[in-house]
């Protein structure tokens, strides 16, 4: 379990490992896995399931999936349709100088 003084000794930790961390005494990589042990260390046990928890466990009722029918998105065709529209507008000034 997670007490005071343990979670006062991994903040402790995990600064310290920010300090030589920003003073580049090692990549993000070992960073990351160092940070990783220091939490795991100090959160081990808490993860531990209670011999409580499995007496009585109530089963999972999903509720029922319904089916999303795809909408057609008028915008994007009108989009398309004005984009087309331009660039047709813009070929005939082009092509009538």
């Amino acid at each position: 379990m997670m007490n005071s003084e343990m979670e006062t000794q991994c903040a402790q930790e995990i600064r310290e490992l920010a300090r030589q961390y920003c003073d580049g005494e090692f990549n993000k990589g070992e960073y990351r896995r160092r940070r990783r042990d220091i939490l795991l260390r100090c959160v081990s046990e808490d993860f531990a399931p209670h011999p409580d928890s499995f007496a009585e466990e109530e089963p999972v009722v999903l509720p029922p999936a319904h089916k999303v029918t795809p909408t057609l998105s008028w915008l994007g065709f009108a989009m398309a349709l004005a984009a087309l529209l331009v660039l047709g507008i813009m070929g005939f000034l082009l092509y009538s100088l």
